[in-house]
């Protein structure tokens, strides 16, 4: 059975779907069932967590998916498995994985959500990355901490690696890419910048590298920079629902609400599906008076997202604007309850 195959199959035993280092997956992942499913693949699945170890990432990958092939109701073999595709930079496979770790072992699991979270910023959804990250922390508030070690010490390796092909052929675009996401990482900023540009000077199409510019010119202060990062992203792929979000995101913070408003409705219309669209343009509508449409986006919000505390918050003060005040009362003991709060 094929990788996708074993997916198609686990949709259709659990209706659905939501797919991390393995120091975090042995101290957080849930203990195994006394009837272990993993029993057929056991083997296979101890070979797979020690080429993890080993940081042997596409040897994991292939016993890992051989675990799955083998035993396909084994959950301990998902998150790992994300770690695998996620180091062998197969990203849209990892957040299946790590969806499924979610929904087949445990769906409180916080480290299939924060390494959800790095896929899901690999791939440009910002908005899912801060979601993912929002679950992951309050779930575990330490887990920042948790995997840092290991992190960094993988982001100096391939800041290395990467340096080393710059170094063998300066006209690598995705050298310069890479290298950019792991200075990131290890908080170099204003050089990550540098790396980022230099990509996009060798390949004006290189969107990713514009979606990291911008989130790293914001992460210095530099909003109006990143809007126009944004900009020319849509000028060569007018599609890109997150460049729409993200400069929506710029111009609602500076209080130009009605062009905001604009790009996240842009954004929707590209993506349906897009949460974080529909609960900043409902913040907008709600900062321009315009409550009953802010509720209509946020009531689309809190189906799409609906354990995230700031929608039902949000929400509350456009009921209260309204009048409705038990409405309100319910929205916010509603993000008391996600919060954790008694």
């Amino acid at each position: 059975m094929t990788f996708p195959g074993i997916l198609s199959g686990c949709r259709r035993l659990l209706n659905r779907c939501f797919f991390g280092p393995v120091a975090l997956l042995l101290l957080l992942a849930p203990p195994a069932p006394a009837d272990d499913p993993c029993r057929p693949a056991g083997v296979q699945l101890q070979q797979g967590m020690s080429h993890l170890d080993r940081e042997e990432d596409a040897e994991a990958l292939l016993k890992l998916s051989e675990a799955v092939t083998l035993a396909p109701l084994c959950t301990r073999a998902y998150y790992p498995l994300g770690l695998s595709l996620e180091r062998t930079g197969k990203h849209d496979r990892a957040i299946e994985a790590y969806s499924l770790a979610l929904v087949a072992t445990n769906p409180d699991y916080a480290a299939a959500y924060y390494r959800r979270g790095l896929a899901y910023g690999r791939k440009g959804h910002f908005d899912r990355e801060t979601e993912d990250y929002s679950k992951a922390t309050a779930l575990a508030p330490n887990i920042e901490n948790m995997p840092k070690a290991a992190g960094e010490k993988r982001a100096d390796t391939e800041i290395e690696r990467y340096t080393a092909t710059i170094t063998e052929d300066p006209g690598e675009a995705w050298a310069y890419y890479n290298r950019g996401i792991a200075l990131r990482q290890k908080g170099r900023t204003a050089e990550a910048v540098e790396d980022f540009r230099k990509a996009l000077s060798l390949d004006q199409n290189h969107v990713w590298a514009s979606y990291h510019l911008g989130g790293a010119l914001r992460t210095l202060g530099l909003p109006d920079k990143a809007a126009e990062v944004y900009t020319r992203a849509l000028a060569v792929d007018p599609t890109l629902a997150w460049a729409h979000y993200n400069r929506g995101l710029i111009l609602n913070r500076q209080g130009r609400y009605r062009a905001a408003g604009e790009d996240f409705t842009r954004a929707i219309e590209l993506d349906p599906s897009y949460a974080w669209a529909y609960f900043d343009r409902g913040y907008g509508r709600l900062n321009r008076k315009q409550y009953r449409q802010a509720v209509e986006d946020l009531d689309r919000a809190s189906a799409l997202a609906p354990d995230f505390p700031p929608v039902y918050r949000l929400r509350a003060a456009a009921f209260s604007k309204m009048g409705k005040a038990e409405k309100a009362r319910k929205d916010l003991r509603k993000a008391q309850i996600l919060d954790g709060k008694p």
